[in-house]
C-alpha cells in the first residue's frame, strides 16, 4: 500500500487495467467518486470513522487516489485486529472536520459509489452532522453491492472481486477496498449493460451545500504494512 496518494492528473493512470465495457458505452459514462470508509464499530450513531478513501474514475480509469486516517477524537478504536489501526497510528491525524472540506471536493460534481453504500454514507453523514451546523450532507451513492445482486454475483467485496478477477490483498484497509471497488464498478457496469440491467445513478451527482468547510489539505495516510 502507498503511504502518498498520486496528484489529480488526467494524464496519468494508477490503473494499467482495461475496461471489458465497449467503447461506445464508456463514451457516456460519467465520472465516478468510489469511497470507503474504516469505523470503530457498526452503529453510526456512536461510532466514528478512523480512515476514508477516495478514488476518482473518468470514464474507466483512475486518475486521481486520496486517503486519510481519522482521529475519532475518543479512546474507543474498535476492532484492530479488523481494521490493523492503532492508536498510534492515529497521533496526528486530522479529525473530520479539517478533512470534510477536502472530501466534499473530491466527490463534487461526481457519481459517489459505495460498497453496502448505507454503510459508507450513513456514517458520513453522521459525522457532518455531528460537527457542522450547515444542514444535511445530501451524499447518496451507487451501490455496487446492490448491483452485484441484479448479476447474480457474491455480496461480499472480497467475494465479489475474487468472483471476477479483481485483486483485494488487503481487505479492511480504505484505499486498497477502493481501488478494487473502482475496479468492481467498472466490470459491473459493463456486464450490467450487455445484461440489459439499468443501473440507477443519483440524481443529481453530488452537489455541496452553498456554506461549507473549505479544504485543509491535511491528511495522515496508513503506515505502510510492516513499518
Amino acid at each position: 500500500m502507498q503511504s502518498e496518494c498520486c496528484g489529480p492528473s488526467k494524464d496519468r493512470t494508477t490503473s494499467g487495467r482495461k475496461s471489458t465495457a465497449p467503447a461506445d458505452y464508456l463514451q457516456n459514462v460519467p465520472d465516478y467518486a468510489c469511497l470507503d470508509v474504516e469505523t470503530t464499530g457498526l452503529d453510526a450513531s456512536n461510532c466514528r470513522i478512523l480512515e476514508i478513501a477516495v478514488v476518482l474514475l473518468d470514464d474507466d480509469r483512475v486518475v486521481h487516489e486520496w486517503t486519510t486516517l481519522v482521529n475519532p477524537v475518543i479512546d474507543e478504536i474498535g476492532p484492530t485486529h479488523i481494521h490493523g489501526i492503532t492508536q498510534d497510528d492515529l497521533i496526528g491525524a486530522p479529525a473530520f472536520a479539517e478533512v470534510a472540506g477536502d472530501l466534499v471536493q473530491l466527490l463534487e460534481g461526481r457519481v459517489p459509489v459505495a460498497h453496502n453504500a448505507s454503510f459508507d454514507v450513513g456514517f458520513l453523514s453522521a459525522e457532518w452532522d455531528n460537527c457542522f451546523n450547515f444542514g444535511p450532507l445530501g451524499l447518496t451513492a451507487l451501490d455496487t453491492l446492490r448491483l452485484s445482486r441484479e448479476l447474480g454475483l457474491p455480496g461480499k467485496l472480497s467475494a465479489l472481486a475474487e468472483a471476477i478477477g479483481v485483486d483485494l490483498t488487503h481487505a479492511h484497509q480504505a484505499l486498497d477496498d477502493t481501488r478494487a471497488l473502482a475496479e468492481v464498478l467498472v466490470i459491473l457496469l459493463a456486464r450490467a449493460d450487455v445484461a440489459g440491467i439499468a443501473v440507477e445513478h443519483p440524481d443529481p451527482y453530488f452537489l455541496p451545500t452553498i456554506f461549507g468547510p473549505s479544504p485543509s489539505g491535511r491528511k495522515k495516510a496508513r503506515p505502510p504494512l510492516g513499518v
